[in-house]
């Protein structure tokens, strides 16, 4: 008989990835997936109410008819939309993300010194649940790779 040959593959060389790699990438899958609805529940809460002045319920589409200033929230639908096409695409969702999950901060911080502490009467459930999704969006996107 001929002798016989029998080869081993180094170690980690192999076609298919370590099972480490297969659960880092539906790890990312599933954190881009709920980035996009994150960004999605963003750019809904823009159009809730967000704030109650004298009995009138205005959301952020509303507040940002009262000036040239407040022109800058139409950067929370308009980033979320680039949030859901990064997601969709695969391609800058974790930088996107995190701008986007900011800006209601930045929002807050700026009626903050402009009402003070009056501000915590005026506002309703819209502003909260666009800090819950900015916050959201923030952390998801950072633990994004």
């Amino acid at each position: 008989m001929a002798d016989q040959v029998i080869v081993k593959p180094k170690p980690g060389s192999d076609a298919s990835p370590p099972d480490s790699e297969h659960e880092n990438q539906a790890a990312n899958s599933s954190r881009s997936q709920a980035l996009v609805l994150c960004a999605t529940g963003l750019a809904i809460s823009f159009f809730l109410p967000w704030a109650n002045f004298f009995g009138a319920r205005l959301s952020g589409f509303d507040l940002q008819k009262l000036g040239d200033l407040h022109r800058l929230l139409w950067l929370i639908p308009v980033f979320s939309v680039i949030t859901v096409i990064a997601g969709i695409t695969r391609r800058g969702q974790c930088i996107a993300g995190q701008l986007t999950g900011i800006f209601p901060f930045v929002v807050g911080i700026y009626w903050y010194t402009k009402l003070g502490n009056d501000m915590r009467h005026l506002l309703t459930y819209g502003v909260y649940l666009s800090l819950v999704f900015g916050a959201a969006l923030f952390v998801l996107a950072r633990k994004l790779k």
